[in-house]
């Protein structure tokens, strides 16, 4: 079993090696697929974005997939955000207990709303057209011990007017716990994500927007969870911190998040990477919003909803 465990610990991180591998080659120019970089799920943006080393929570799937493989029920989550002008971004994701592991699937949509045209001297037309960006994935999730590895695979779809472009990807994760600081339950994960081939419209192609996250989560004392990414992107390296406090009002739950990231700090200012949320947990059912701050360019808000589904480990076949 120790010699298992070897063999599977040291594929994690010679995959995510080559995920950095693949990133290095795409930094130097602009990525295709920018909405793959934004942050999924309100309960995960209101900490900071920085759920790498969360588990047993659905929205790991966007994070990373080796969260999955602690959901010991079926479970739905259904996420809009709100951002500037009339751009929405909707995201669904779900997952069960299958296969000797946990199998989820995911789907994005990002729609601009309506953009007027310009002509060639760049006056304003009355004339509109939408963008539209969407995501499909499959997620397998397993564990090991304290050990857990997962992988989604993914199709990638871009439209503005007729012009269309697609590309496939894949992310692979690991996420460990087998520490105990303190008594206390320590996860630590590791991500690298869109890991593809260079896509775009006609003839121009460009690189993936490769994600490789590293993070953990410690849990200080009941109801209190701190969590931390470091992220490295085409941007270079940026930190995210977050925490959740959750009690319970007899059958109902409650929490209250915050965190901050260092994105866009240099662009936009400090007020920029704030984050804040609440949540609302009854029975098995829960509604989660997160705010993000922009600064000057204005706030995004995410409202999601949570729903899980029969016993522990009721997942069967797919």
């Amino acid at each position: 079993m120790k010699a298992q465990k070897k063999i599977i610990m040291a594929g994690a991180w010679a995959a995510l090696s080559l995920g950095a591998c693949i990133f290095a080659e795409s930094a130097p120019g602009t990525s295709a697929f920018q909405f793959l970089q934004l942050g999924v799920g309100a309960r995960p943006s209101g900490m900071g974005e920085a759920f790498a080393g969360v588990a047993g929570d659905v929205n790991a799937v966007y994070w990373n997939p080796a969260g999955l493989a602690a959901l010991e029920r079926r479970e739905l989550s259904l996420t809009h955000a709100l951002w500037f002008s009339e751009i929405t971004y909707s995201n669904l994701a779900c997952a069960r207990p299958a296969l000797g592991g946990v199998a989820g699937a995911a789907f994005n949509v990002l729609n601009s709303g309506g953009i007027r045209k310009a002509d060639n001297t760049g006056a304003r037309l009355s004339e509109k057209y939408d963008m539209a960006d969407l995501m499909g994935a499959l997620s397998y999730a397993r564990q090991w011990g304290g050990l857990a590895l997962g992988a989604n695979l993914k199709f990638i779809s871009s439209r503005i007017e007729e012009e269309t472009a697609h590309s496939y990807a894949a992310d692979l994760g690991a996420l460990y716990g087998g520490f105990r600081p303190w008594g206390r339950k320590l996860l630590v994960g590791l991500s690298a994500q869109n890991l593809g081939a260079r896509a775009g419209y006609v003839a121009e192609k460009s690189p993936l927007p490769v994600i490789l996250r590293a993070g953990g989560s410690l849990e200080l004392f009941e109801g209190l969870l701190v969590v931390s990414d470091l992220n490295y992107l085409e941007k270079g390296l940026n930190l995210h911190v977050g925490a959740e406090y959750a009690r319970a009002f007899g059958a109902l739950v409650t929490a209250v998040r915050g965190g901050y990231k260092d994105d866009t700090v240099k662009e936009l200012g400090a007020l920029s990477g704030l984050t804040a949320g609440l949540g609302v947990k009854w029975s098995d059912y829960q509604l989660d919003y997160a705010w993000n701050s922009f600064a000057e360019l204005g706030v995004t808000h995410r409202i999601s909803l949570g729903i899980k589904f029969g016993g522990p480990h009721d997942g069967g076949g797919l």
